[in-house]
């Protein structure tokens, strides 16, 4: 299920090295960010979410909610999605612009490497001479 609780567990300090900047936001700006990347990843994607997965194995590549929830720390990070003021549930976006990196570029915008990954979407390779 995709959500702010099930987020919390992904982005865990036991399970996730960005965990420390995911909690450095604000939790209605985090809410804010999950509910953008849903709707990003979704008009990207051009059908309806998965919202009912199974739960993680060990080996599992493809996980549409975990490509939303690095989406949506991707949006964050890139001072895409400020914080909702009052009892507004909705994500300000702030209209920043996207990183300059074309390489995960729609035509909806850009997309986080890593939520590319749990989409099955990104097979990139590190070669070093």
């Amino acid at each position: 299920m995709i959500n702010f609780k099930n987020a919390q567990v992904y982005f865990a300090s036991g399970s996730h090295h960005k965990a420390a900047v995911w909690s450095g936001f604000n939790p209605k700006t985090r809410e804010g960010a999950i509910a953008a990347a849903r709707r990003v990843i979704a008009r990207g994607l051009g059908r309806a979410l998965n919202d009912d997965e199974r739960d993680y194995k060990e080996g599992d590549r493809i996980r549409e909610e975990y490509a939303i929830y690095e989406q949506a720390l991707w949006m964050m990070e890139n001072g895409q999605v400020a914080n909702a003021t009052g009892s507004d549930p909705v994500p300000v976006l702030t209209g920043k612009a996207e990183a300059a990196d074309t390489s995960a570029r729609s035509p909806y915008g850009a997309f986080a490497p890593e939520a590319l990954r749990w989409l099955g979407a990104a097979s990139a390779a590190v070669v070093r001479g």
